[in-house]
């Protein structure tokens, strides 16, 4: 016999899947540890772009507002639901890289345009990244589902608007959270595949330049804001099958600067670049699509205290559209970069967003 917690679970899926039908807004998510699943859902259609911090919802933010038709949207929540989380039993199904050798002669052409410019002395750093497809005619909250017991310490969400689409992901990297007035956020960079004798080697230069240069400008937005940022050590994160270096950073967060430090710190060098402003033109000249939400950030406002606040950058994630899923991935390009370890990369990183792909098939339990 089925347990009240499975019951439910089937329940609210039932719920999401009549909302998914009649193209109503809702998202359906998981916070990293978290021993719940929270839906949100909103009664009608409507395209609400503000976020004021002032109403309980859940945001969805573009990397580059207005690029490619974007635009932020903040999801009424009209009904909230909780239901009992059950990680998987068994590891999630690793999935191997795709090859595309056109996708790789394109990238490489990126990566040299960028490793060009740094080398010209107009970027620091640069982040270069790539889409792809694959066909998918799986049901969409049973890979959603799938995603979300497979990786129990990410962010792990479903979001559908008819505004923006269908998304889902499990993305390592906080971008800002406020609980009781503290402020928190997460200098996230660098990335290998995951190695249980990593604590006995060292990060390469390139690895640990680009998690400081993430971790230096978090502080001096902050310190600009008059802020007083208390960061931690940094620490090996792993996500799937990659290891990350990461640093947490405090600080008391009044809420009337909230609005304000998340739009100084979005976009991160970590998913842009240094200078920003410069890193900002060059993804915009040289990527041959739009990002849209991927490398953007989301997360809830106001639902659990009316204070409290946890937003995520996107990152590990997929467009479903037109029976495809649309596949992000990209990395750090600095003085230091090789090309084909670039595209190795975003090979690597690539398996992730695959695996959700190669375990759709389980039944939602």
């Amino acid at each position: 016999m089925p347990s009240p917690n499975k019951k439910k679970r089937k329940a609210l899926f039932n719920i999401l899947q009549d909302h998914l039908g009649r193209n109503l807004p809702f998202v359906v998510y998981k916070k990293p540890g978290a021993q719940n699943l929270t839906a949100l859902l909103q009664s009608d259609k409507s395209l609400d772009t503000t976020l004021d911090f002032k109403r309980p919802g859940f945001v969805m933010a573009p990397f580059d507002a207005g690029s490619g038709g974007s635009s932020l949207v903040f999801l009424r929540p009209d009904a909230h639901y909780y239901c009992k989380y059950k990680p998987a039993k068994h590891p999630t199904l690793l999935a191997d890289p795709i090859p595309n050798q056109v996708g790789r002669e394109i990238h490489l052409e990126l990566v040299a345009e960028a490793l060009k410019d740094i080398g010209a002395d107009m970027l620091q750093k640069v982040v270069a990244s790539r889409r792809f497809s694959v066909p998918f005619t799986a049901d969409i909250l049973n890979t959603a589902y799938g995603m979300m017991q497979a990786y129990p310490n990410a962010f792990t969400y479903l979001f559908h608007h008819p505004g923006a689409g269908t998304w889902m992901g499990a993305t390592p990297e906080l971008l800002l959270k406020s609980n009781a007035g503290l402020g928190e956020t997460l200098a996230l960079a660098g990335t290998r595949a995951a190695d249980p004798t990593l604590e006995k080697h060292s990060w390469t230069a390139k690895e640990r330049f680009e998690q400081q240069v993430v971790t230096d400008f978090i502080v001096d937005q902050m310190r600009a804001m008059a802020l007083e940022p208390q960061m931690g050590p940094v620490t090996n994160i792993q996500a799937g099958k990659l290891w990350h270096l990461g640093t947490a950073i405090r600080a008391p967060l009044p809420m009337d600067k909230a609005g304000a430090l998340l739009q100084a710190l979005h976009p991160t060098p970590a998913v842009c670049g240094l200078p920003r402003d410069k890193a900002h033109s060059f993804i915009r000249e040289n990527e041959n699509y739009s990002r849209e939400y991927y490398t953007g950030f989301l997360g809830e406002i106001g639902i659990e205290q009316p204070e409290d606040f946890s937003t995520y950058v996107n990152l590990r994630c997929i467009q479903i559209r037109n029976g495809r899923a649309f596949i992000y991935v990209g990395g750090g390009i600095t003085a230091d970069s090789d090309a084909e370890a670039e595209w190795e990369e975003t090979q690597q990183k690539s398996t992730t967003v695959l695996s959700f792909l190669e375990n759709s098939r389980k039944p939602i339990g």
